[in-house]
């Protein structure tokens, strides 16, 4: 297992303790509805992590094997002959992992493509530790090319996905307004104070502090802003929507607008790997109204179905693949077609009945003990009823889109 998989006790501590903390001080840091999009952001991720995964496993040993010899001798420890104990060979790539964090999380505020992936994870409008679960379901498909310079010099697989996993699961306590200042520990390390600035939308904290673990990177590269006081939180674009699909497909439309506006080759190319531009005038920059309290709930429920769906799907061994794939298109639907409804979009409805006559269908066919089959079943049938007496307001909403020059329009951010 993962040590993020393994970490997912801890993330919900971290969660649970935040909550009570911002309880007793009586801030709002949470918003039901942008909370449900980011644990379906999380969902969605999980279930496309398992071809990233094996995509970026591939790929990285075959540039171990083709350029083996090629610079260095690929032996562990690696480098130039050298032969340092394992613990400053460990940290050495650990370094080096923290520093190519940096790189690629710096490129991906300056590349369309990859800002159009990371986007997600900027696109709420809070600063929680839900929000930090909000992560792009695509933005793994590009980050593993960004390491081959390791597995060229010989660096295992297993060492380089250690240390990034351990680089992910520091940045997830950053993601809160609860935690002040740091002292001494702000000057090296990155810290709250440091990430909000990230997640910030005003001018002066746009594309700064990229850092992982190091704010030195940051400091040495003139990326680096203080906290002066709490940003609006967010994008510019904002997304507008509580759908985990369309926060993950947006910035790809945009991308796709933009290309069919090009007059040129030279304006597609700049569509996908130049610069994101800034917004069109008029964009939306809000967040979407909250749903009815009776949508929130639903949604809840069957996000929940969706999370634990997801749970078993991800821990290896649970089920033949053809079970998995199934179920991991049985949770892409939940999530797009219940993000339809914490939207208020008129196809939800329709589309929510369609999904749970398939879900009913697949969970009797299914190996499951008969317990669990009866039980699932039973809270489909009853969603078949609940379903119809959900709000029928539904509320027609155009897309944010950015300035037709730049592709994945500049999604930065904003809340508070």
């Amino acid at each position: 297992m993962s040590l993020i998989r393994a970490a997912i006790p801890l993330v919900l501590l971290l969660l649970l303790l935040e909550l009570g903390w911002a309880s007793l001080r009586r801030i709002r840091v949470h918003r039901l509805a942008d909370s449900l999009a980011d644990v379906g952001c999380a969902a969605m991720s999980q279930v496309v992590d398992l071809a990233v995964t094996a995509l970026s496993v591939a790929g990285y040993a075959f540039a171990a094997r083709g350029f083996a010899g090629v610079i260095f001798q690929p032996a562990w420890p690696w480098a130039l002959g050298l032969h340092p104990s394992p613990m400053l060979s460990w940290l050495a790539v650990f370094l080096l992992v923290d520093l190519g964090q940096y790189l690629v999380h710096r490129l991906s505020h300056r590349v369309s493509l990859l800002w159009a992936c990371h986007s997600v994870h900027h696109s709420s409008e809070e600063l929680n530790y839900t929000v930090a679960l909000r992560n792009s379901s695509f933005h793994g498909f590009f980050v593993w090319i960004f390491f081959l310079p390791l597995a060229i010099i010989g660096v295992p697989w297993t060492v380089v996905a250690t240390c990034y996993a351990l680089n992910e699961l520091y940045q997830f306590w950053l993601h809160t307004r609860l935690i002040g200042r740091l002292g001494w520990l702000e000057l090296v390390l990155n810290t709250p104070s440091h990430h909000r600035v990230h997640h910030g939308r005003d001018a002066k904290y746009l594309d700064r502090n990229f850092a992982g673990v190091l704010i030195v990177w940051d400091r040495l590269f003139g990326t680096f802003q203080d906290e002066e006081e709490e940003p609006r939180y967010g994008t510019l674009a904002a997304v507008s929507s509580w759908n985990p699909v369309w926060a993950n497909l947006h910035g790809f439309a945009l991308i796709t607008r933009d290309w069919r506006r090009a007059a040129d080759w030279r304006g597609r190319l700049l569509a996908v790997l130049g610069p994101p531009a800034g917004v069109d005038e008029g964009a939306s920059s809000a967040a979407p109204p909250n749903p009815p309290a009776a949508t929130l709930a639903y949604a809840a429920a069957h996000l929940a179905l969706a999370v634990a769906a997801t749970v078993g799907i991800v821990l290896p061994g649970r089920g033949p693949a053809d079970l998995r794939m199934a179920v991991a298109i049985l949770v892409l639907l939940t999530l797009g077609v219940v993000g339809g409804l914490l939207d208020q979009q008129p196809w939800a409805r329709p589309a929510e009945l369609l999904r749970l006559l398939v879900a009913v269908g697949m969970t009797a066919a299914v190996a499951l003990s008969p317990t669990l089959r009866w039980a699932l079943v039973a809270v489909f049938a009853l969603s078949l009823f609940r379903v119809g007496r959900l709000s029928s307001s539904q509320i027609r909403r155009s897309r944010a889109h950015p300035s037709p020059s730049g592709a994945a329009g500049r999604l930065q951010r904003d809340t508070g």
